[in-house]
């Protein structure tokens, strides 16, 4: 993995409940950074970091990220930091992508070229149970051709409890997500079966390369030994309950009414 570092602060973004913060870093390009002990706690950063790199392993648009350490001696230069209670250490940062829209506000006539990354989409936020696939966290990308590129954001507030509590991950929930962007993408969709196609990648994925994902969280977020455990035994249940979730979604939305 290629280091970079911070080279210039560009202030607080406007959104955001983790009061994330814009920098320009070492390789030139301005990333959103989302701090430990921000608002809404760590978590946010395990499960930004942990459903990024699944997202990556399964071949999803997921928009780039990167891991970035922030010395005590960067706190120093930013000390702005401070005020918002943050700590130094290791961070999530995102790239600021140019140019983009959210899907609250679609390009109508321009194409989405990978359009047929949706039902993927839906499957993945199942596996992980995404309760926050709002249109602000699907960005539109306009290309030079005067085309759309989609990138996924912001995995914040994924799992039960997100994370964080091991009873509530002993459970896989059953219920159907209520989400803007699930119920949109079904217009968008002409075969449910690809819905299937994409579960059987994820049921193929090797237990090995999540453990991997999960061991890779960065020691000073705290994330316990067996708090790992449980969100390792939670992805595997989760696996085994896809199936039957994704078999109701595609009942619920794709029904052919027997009558027509």
């Amino acid at each position: 993995m290629n280091r970079i570092y911070p080279v210039r602060y560009l202030g607080s973004f406007q959104e955001g409940f983790s009061k994330p913060q814009l920098f320009e870093m070492s390789d030139g390009k301005i990333y959103l950074v989302k701090f430990k002990d921000n608002p809404q706690g760590t978590r946010v950063l395990v499960n930004d970091w942990v459903v990024g790199k699944l997202a990556q392993l399964l071949g999803l648009p997921v928009a780039p990220f990167k891991l970035v350490y922030f010395s005590k001696s960067d706190f120093k230069k930013y000390s702005g930091l401070y005020k918002f209670g943050f700590k130094p250490g290791y961070q999530f940062a995102s790239l600021l992508l140019k140019d983009c829209t959210g899907l609250w506000e679609p390009r109508i006539n321009q194409k989405i070229v990978n359009i047929h990354k949706l039902p993927e989409i839906i499957v993945f936020d199942y596996w992980v149970h995404n309760n926050d696939r709002d249109t602000g966290n699907v960005l539109l990308e306009r290309l030079a051709d005067n085309t759309c590129y989609l990138h996924l954001i912001d995995h914040g507030l994924c799992f039960p409890g997100y994370g964080y509590s091991k009873k509530l991950l002993k459970n896989v929930p059953m219920n159907l997500l209520k989400q803007s962007v699930h119920t949109w993408a079904v217009t968008q969709i002409d075969d449910p079966k690809s819905l299937i196609k994409f579960t059987e990648k994820v049921l193929a994925l090797p237990s090995k390369q999540i453990l991997s994902v999960i061991d890779s969280i960065p020691d000073d977020w705290d994330v316990s030994s067996s708090n790992k455990k449980a969100l390792y035994q939670y992805l595997l249940s989760a696996k085994k309950a896809l199936p039957i979730l994704i078999l109701k979604f595609i009942d619920k939305y794709f029904r052919v009414d027997e009558s027509d």
